[in-house]
């Protein structure tokens, strides 16, 4: 791994294409999902960016699409649920009906997990639609239990599912995507196509996306404390707001 290498120091904006997680790397982590917040400073580099680079930049998260706006506005293309929750295209109406079906699924199991977090204060429950995530961070001591219930849900939910671990967090999500298939989906229409991409993560939910921008001869920028395999490494999202400005300015 590198650390901030020339040639991402010198980066050339009308070449690449840009991939950013949202938790972890655009904005700092926090207990609960609903109180992350995007600094006034990255939010305006984001934006300058798609606009300096001809809109190829693109938002890759766990979480839903809808969850992106109120940070971003509506400009940038977001894939949400690691891919699965698309921007709509030719194949909208198939793949509405397998949110519905996914939904459905998750539905019913919510009430008991519901239960088990109220007996761990700290710990969460997120509804992702399509999906759900328990979170520890607030509350440590109930890692095994999280996991235990993780592992039970995703036996009831079957062989279309899986588990993605996290930071203090067990994400059940559908099988059939991730962060690489949609960097790779991206990457085949414009204004993406023919750039080399760059993609920016924190976790191990990341490491598809790393993989994929690696293989078309991008890069794989980690943020924050985990060893991740990447050719960059920065510090966290205040780290990556001082780079995205050094070079806007360039």
């Amino acid at each position: 791994m590198k650390d901030n290498p020339k040639e991402f120091e010198a980066l050339d904006l009308d070449a690449h294409a840009f991939f950013f997680d949202f938790d972890g790397t655009l904005a700092d982590i926090a207990l609960h999902p609903r109180d992350v917040f995007l600094t006034t400073e990255l939010r305006r580099s984001i934006l300058s960016l798609s606009l300096r680079t001809g809109g190829a930049v693109a938002i890759i998260t766990g979480r839903n699409r809808a969850e992106i706006h109120p940070h971003l506005g509506e400009e940038l293309p977001v894939a949400g649920l690691h891919g699965v929750d698309f921007p709509a295209d030719a194949e909208g109406s198939a793949a509405n009906s397998d949110a519905e079906r996914r939904i459905l699924a998750v539905r019913p199991l919510l009430p008991a997990l519901a239960e088990l977090v109220k007996a761990h204060p700290g710990a969460l429950l997120e509804d992702k639609g399509q999906g759900l995530a328990l979170h520890w961070r607030g509350a440590p001591m109930a890692e095994a239990a999280m996991m235990v219930a993780a592992e039970r849900t995703l036996e009831q939910l079957g062989q279309e599912w899986s588990l993605q671990p996290g930071k203090c967090v067990a994400e059940i999500r559908p099988v059939g995507g991730d962060k690489g298939t949609a960097l790779l989906r991206f990457m085949t229409q414009p204004p993406f196509e023919g750039r080399r991409p760059i993609a920016f993560g924190d976790d191990l939910n990341d490491l598809p996306m790393f993989e994929a921008a690696r293989s078309l001869g991008g890069l794989a920028v980690a943020l924050g404390e985990r060893d991740l395999p990447a050719d960059i490494r920065l510090s966290g999202p205040a780290e990556l707001a001082e780079w995205l400005e050094r070079r806007l300015d360039a």
